[in-house]
């Protein structure tokens, strides 16, 4: 059996912590007996019982040899010596299909396949629950994962992973508890912003168009983020303002909103949340006789190109895709290689102002939007 024939000496003297010793020991016997790459470790408890160490230490020695790349763990199977000749696979998981035709999901794919073009790297696409990552890690035998569209009931399972040190991030809503290895836009932040952007411009009566009541965590944090900022700026916030589509995102929700516009006090601005409803609503307000931003203004979220050719254009907040994409799988590279994980700072939205919401503050100046 490999490493029977080993007896590690282990120096008291030394300042060399002896964890470290060991793994230098572990890495010269692979070495001398020109193990091959692809090749099984027993057990840190087989090892420890073999050198008479405690398993502490040979686990930590383990872990050294994991960081430097001379070892690769694999999820469910055990720890084996590391072969840099195989080429690099990365999976792009997603709980559902991921459309490239769809906005901010064809941006972030466009992204990571932009940043691995011609690296030698392998992607694959899979549709997989988190109950399947560790199966599907094996099955295709993956260095890496990219998990796409979270959801807040998967953070335990994605948490798991990381900490049997699996290179994995996630792209999309961002978690507490995956601050080192998730990235995307805090929406809750970016709802009070557009929020708080049209409370400074004089209105008062505010809806918002949102998702499915059981929508995807991005929708729901805005809508969060929408209720805070009324709330704290003391104004109403009317349950019959809040419009939520069927799950199906049948256009139930339009005969919904054309009732609410035509009641009296209807809001005299919305908040779009999904950018898939921008076109319907821009077609009622024709049909409703209504106009943009006379009649009523409109803010969304995200920059989909038709956005800025509607009449008129559509003021935005504008998520930094591709700067956090890249930011994502830069930090997975260094997963893979065992390299420092670095640090990056929050994601900030932007501001596209544009036709459809016009300014009734008179204190603030229509041009810079500067307060006089």
């Amino acid at each position: 059996m490999l490493f029977d024939d080993m007896t590690p000496s282990l120096d008291q003297g030394t300042k060399e912590p002896k964890y470290n010793q060991l793994a230098r020991q572990i890495e010269t016997y692979l070495t001398n007996r020109a193990v091959p790459t692809g090749t099984r470790l027993p057990s840190e408890r087989l090892l420890a019982e073999l050198f008479g160490i405690a398993p502490v230490t040979v686990g930590r020695s383990l872990n050294e040899l994991v960081r430097r790349g001379v070892l690769e763990r694999k999820v469910g199977s055990g720890t084996y010596l590391a072969d840099h000749s195989r080429l690099h696979r990365i999976g792009i998981l997603c709980h559902e299909p991921a459309l490239i035709s769809d906005y901010y999901t064809g941006s972030v794919l466009s992204a990571i396949h932009e940043y691995y073009q011609n690296s030698g790297i392998d992607l694959l696409s899979l549709v997989r629950h988190p109950d399947t990552y560790s199966s599907t890690i094996r099955e295709y035998q993956l260095d890496g994962i990219i998990v796409l569209a979270v959801q807040e009931k998967f953070v335990p399972a994605i948490r798991r992973l990381r900490d049997n040190e699996f290179p994995i991030v996630t792209i999309g809503v961002t978690f507490p508890e995956l601050s080192d290895l998730g990235f995307g836009t805090d929406h809750q932040a970016i709802s009070s912003q557009a929020t708080e952007y049209l409370i400074q411009r004089g209105y008062r009566r505010i809806g918002m168009l949102s998702g499915p009541k059981y929508s995807s965590t991005d929708v729901r944090e805005r809508e969060r983020g929408y209720c805070k900022t009324m709330y704290a700026s003391g104004l109403p916030v009317d349950p019959d303002w809040i419009i939520h589509p069927a799950e199906n995102y049948s256009d139930c929700w339009v005969s919904e909103m054309r009732s609410l516009l035509q009641h009296p006090d209807h809001p005299d601005a919305f908040l779009l949340a999904k950018h898939n409803d921008i076109t319907p609503v821009y077609n009622l307000m024709r049909e409703m006789n209504l106009l943009i931003p006379d009649d009523i203004s409109f803010v969304a979220f995200d920059d989909p190109p038709y956005a800025q050719h509607l009449s008129p254009p559509l003021t935005v907040f504008v998520q930094p895709i591709r700067e956090f994409t890249r930011q994502a799988v830069r930090q997975l590279e260094n997963m893979m290689l065992h390299r420092p994980l670095e640090t990056f700072g929050p994601s900030r939205a932007t501001l596209l102002e544009r036709g459809s919401c016009m300014n009734r503050n008179p204190n603030i100046c229509p041009e810079t939007g500067a307060r006089k």
